[in-house]
């Protein structure tokens, strides 16, 4: 990795400790500058605003998890284990990255958040996109709006994350194959 890539990664990677601790409010470019050990100048060279910031990280994290998801998803596997898998792997992910599971829980309630961005993202998700669209055609789950789809999926992957994180739940093997039956149940037809 080069110097230029070391400094935004370093920016990205602060921003994130610092949104998971004090909220997105409570995060100001001073105070990311001193965490990622680089001057607030630096920031504005790679990030124009505080909001360009939070998007890009964003769209970092959607990268990764997308990259991942494509890595470990056996495509040759019929749509309906597809899709199981693709839960597990969600779930498992991040219950594993609580940072990025605090982030995208704030991100996607928040003015960021918007339809322009998702679409920009859901090219990472090229597997997921596939599978579920082949799914809807061939009935084999309900022909619910990507939102819809998107709530029984993601958001119960990073909520669960969350609450594991915390200590509400313990996300143990057979609580999240308990979570992937329930999941494919609200989706299935």
């Amino acid at each position: 990795m080069d110097h230029i890539e070391d400094k935004r990664t370093a920016i990205l990677n602060a921003t994130l400790r610092l949104i998971a601790k004090n909220g997105f409010h409570g995060t100001a470019m001073a105070k990311v500058a001193k965490e990622a050990g680089v001057s607030a100048g630096s920031i504005y060279h790679y990030f124009d605003s505080k909001d360009t910031l939070m998007v890009e990280l964003y769209k970092d994290i959607k990268r990764h998890f997308g990259e991942t998801l494509t890595a470990q998803l056996d495509q040759t596997l019929p749509v309906p284990q597809q899709i199981r898998q693709m839960l597990a792997i969600m779930l498992r992910y991040y219950i594993h990255r609580p940072l990025e599971s605090a982030f995208l829980e704030q991100f996607t309630r928040s003015p960021y958040f918007n339809p322009n961005i998702e679409a920009e993202v859901m090219r990472y998700y090229a597997p997921l996109v596939t599978a579920m669209e082949i799914a809807q055609r061939d009935m084999i789950i309900k022909n619910l709006p990507g939102p819809v789809i998107m709530a029984f999926t993601f958001d119960v992957a990073t909520s669960l994350a969350q609450k594991h994180a915390a200590g509400y739940v313990t996300m143990t093997d057979d609580l999240i194959e308990k979570v992937i039956e329930a999941s494919w149940e609200a989706l299935r037809q």
